[in-house]
Order: C-alpha cells, then structure tokens, then sequence
C-alpha cells in the first residue's frame, strides 16, 4: 500500500521537473532573443578599430563641419552620414525636428551616433586659452537640462539625462541617468572649416578646436535592415545658463540596410 502513493509522488516529481524545464526553456529562448538583440557598444577603455576616441572626434567635426547648408540639411528619405572609414558618422542633434533617412552599410562598419555635442576653436573662441578649449564646449556650449534616448529596432538601448549649469561661475552638474552613455572631453585637434560650412559664425581656414559631448559607438549590426533612433531634448537652465546654449529638440531615425 506504499507503492501507490510513492508511485504518485514521483509522477507529480516527474511533471513538476517536466514543467520546470519547459519552462526554463522558454526563459532560455527569451535570453536567446534578446541576445539575438543584443547590440555590442564600445567601451570607453577601448580604440574602437584601433583608433583613439580623441580621434574619432576629431574625424566627427571635420566631416560635419566641412557639410555645406545643403548637404547638412536633412530631407525625407535622404542619407546624411560619413561612412568613409570603419565608422559610420551620423548628424548631429542640433538640426532639430523630426527626419527619418535610409542609408546602406557594411556590416563591418561601427556607427557614431552624437547625442549632444560641441566645439570651441581658436579661430571663433579666442577668449579661451588652448588647452581650455574642452572646457568652452562643455561651459559655454553644452549647459542645459539635456536629455537623450537611443532605440535600436525599437529596443531602448542608452538613456543621458543630465543638467549643467553656471552658478556664480561655477559649474553645477548633476548626472540622472549616463546609460551606455560615453561623455568625451577632446583636448586638441586640427579642425578646418570650409568657406560653405553650414555652420553660422564659423570663420574659414584652420584652428586648435577643443570638444566635448555624448555619445554613442555601436559595434557592427548584423546583416539585415535595422532601425537606429535617437533624441535629443534640451531646455536652458534659466536665466545665468550660456548664451550659446538654447532649447533644442531633435527625433532622427535611419533605416540601415546592413549588407
């Protein structure tokens, strides 16, 4: 009379453990999809493809200051980026609006995506020794309630929500959110502007420029076509916020087809 029930608890043991294991294999699948998902950044400790990020930032603001009006103004179905080198460069935030573009690229090719950025040069900052030229574009440049996402396929991947300010010269910066965030200080570089650069107040020629800002540096996409969408939402801080900082909202989506 002990058979049975013994016989029973190991039938309930047996669908139990069959449950479990159904279940854990969804969950694996689950893991598995988001893997599949799983978009690989670039660490701030490493040279994505063997280049400084000092450099890639340098790269940035030569192409995008070298864009005439017409070339950096963005229409429906365009392609504005530089995908000259292992990474591919995409607009910057300040155009603001909404713009939706579809580009093709290699699936060797990492993407820069600049969240919110700036510059300062010798040439229209002269107020600012050289080595403070990081410095301008962080102080003079980037203050503001500044607030960023970055989707991939539709899948939130990096969240920047930050607030810079001048109070009494000093600077308060308070950090909410730095997700998958990289925030670059450049100290020197070459950086020439053309005489049609889309950039008011730019003087032609070539100055020591110092850089700073939010980015983005995705790894490769897998082949396929894929979705990058990112924002930008920034405010004043009120009234002792930089001149040279004003509102500025931005949605941009590209369509990549990934060969």
């Amino acid at each position: 009379m002990n058979i049975i029930p013994f016989l029973i608890t190991t039938k309930k043991l047996n669908l139990s453990i069959y449950i479990l294991t159904i279940l854990l294999g969804f969950s694996l699948l689950n893991f598995e999809s988001d893997n599949v998902f799983g978009i690989e950044l670039f660490s701030k400790n490493e040279q994505p493809f063997g280049v400084s990020y000092d450099e890639w930032i340098s790269k940035y603001w030569n192409w995008w200051v070298s864009q005439s009006i017409e070339e950096a103004t963005p229409v429906p179905g365009g392609c504005i980026i530089d995908k000259s080198d292992s990474i591919v460069m995409l607009m910057e935030t300040t155009v603001g609006g909404t713009h939706n573009q579809e580009c093709e690229i290699s699936s060797n090719q990492g993407i820069l995506i600049p969240l919110w950025i700036a510059w300062c040069d010798s040439g229209t900052d002269k107020e600012y020794p050289i080595a403070e030229l990081s410095k301008c574009a962080r102080e003079k440049y980037n203050l503001g309630n500044i607030k960023s996402e970055v989707k991939i396929d539709e899948q939130p991947l990096a969240k920047l929500d930050v607030k810079m300010s001048l109070m009494e010269g000093k600077l308060d910066y308070k950090i909410n959110s730095l997700t998958n965030v990289s925030e670059i200080y450049v100290k020197a570089f070459n950086l020439t502007a053309p005489a049609d650069t889309h950039k008011a107040f730019t003087l032609p020629g070539t100055y020591h420029a110092g850089a700073h800002g939010w980015f983005v540096f995705l790894k490769p996409l897998t082949p396929g076509d894929h979705t990058v969408f990112y924002n930008v939402r920034v405010t004043p801080t009120g009234a002792l916020t930089s001149p040279g900082t004003t509102a500025n909202f931005a949605d941009i989506i590209y369509l990549f087809h990934v060969k």
